[in-house]
C-alpha cells in the first residue's frame, strides 16, 4: 500500500489508521503544489489527499479510506461483523463527523476573520453536533462497543481539528476522550510521521 500524504490534512487520519492496523505501507509525503499536477490528477481527479493505491489501483477520501482499510485488515479490531447493530454504528458516526462536524469546523474556522457572522453559525452548528457525540460518550470510553474503532478515529481526527481551533474549550467530555485518543501510540506515530 502507498499512501499520498500532505500534512496537515485528512490524510493524517488515514496514516493513523495505518499505524493502528500495523500494516506496511509506504508513504510519499507530498508538497502542496504537486497535488495540482497531471500525475496526481491522475490518481484524485480533484488533485487532493488522500489517495491510497493498493495492487488493484486508487482509492480516496479519508473516511472511507479508514473503513476499507478496517475492513482489509480485520485482526485490527477496528470494525465489527457485517450486519451488526455495532458495525451500523460505526457507519453512523464515522458519516457524522465528515456531515455534521467537520463541515462547520470547517465553516467557523474559515470564515473567523473575514466573515464573523458566518463563522459564528458554523460554530453553533458544531455545538449541537458535539453534545450528540458527549451524550454517545457518557458512561463510555468510546463511541461504540468498549473498545476503540474506526469511528472514533475518524470523529476524533476531527474533533481534534476543532480543539486545535479552539471549538472545544466548554466541551469537558470531548477534551477528555481527545486526550485518550491523542495518547495512543498509533496516533503519535503518525503525527511525528507525517509532518
Amino acid at each position: 500500500m502507498r499512501l499520498y500524504h500532505v500534512a496537515p490534512s485528512r490524510s493524517t487520519r488515514v496514516l493513523w489508521l495505518l499505524e493502528e492496523i500495523g500494516q506496511p505501507y509506504e508513504l510519499v509525503v507530498m508538497k502542496g503544489e504537486e497535488r495540482r499536477t497531471d500525475e496526481h490528477r491522475s490518481r484524485h481527479p480533484l488533485g487532493r489527499v488522500p489517495v491510497l493505491e493498493d495492487d488493484d489501483g486508487f482509492l480516496f477520501e479519508s473516511a472511507a479510506l479508514c473503513l476499507q482499510l478496517a475492513d482489509l485488515y480485520p485482526d485490527g479490531q477496528l470494525n465489527w461483523p457485517l450486519a451488526t447493530h455495532e458495525r451500523g454504528l460505526v457507519y453512523q458516526w464515522t458519516v457524522f463527523a465528515m456531515t455534521e462536524l467537520e463541515p462547520a469546523i470547517t465553516e467557523a474556522r474559515r470564515y473567523r476573520e473575514d466573515e464573523p457572522a458566518r463563522a459564528q453559525a458554523g460554530t453553533e452548528r458544531f455545538q449541537v453536533a458535539a453534545v450528540a457525540v458527549e451524550q454517545a460518550l457518557r458512561g463510555h470510553a468510546y463511541l461504540v462497543g468498549e473498545r476503540f474503532s474506526v469511528a472514533d478515529l475518524v470523529c476524533g481526527a476531527v474533533l481534534i481539528s476543532a480543539k486545535n481551533a479552539g471549538l472545544t474549550d466548554e466541551l469537558p467530555a470531548i477534551n477528555a476522550y481527545l486526550e485518550q485518543l491523542e495518547a495512543r501510540p498509533a496516533r503519535q506515530r503518525a503525527t511525528a510521521i507525517g509532518t
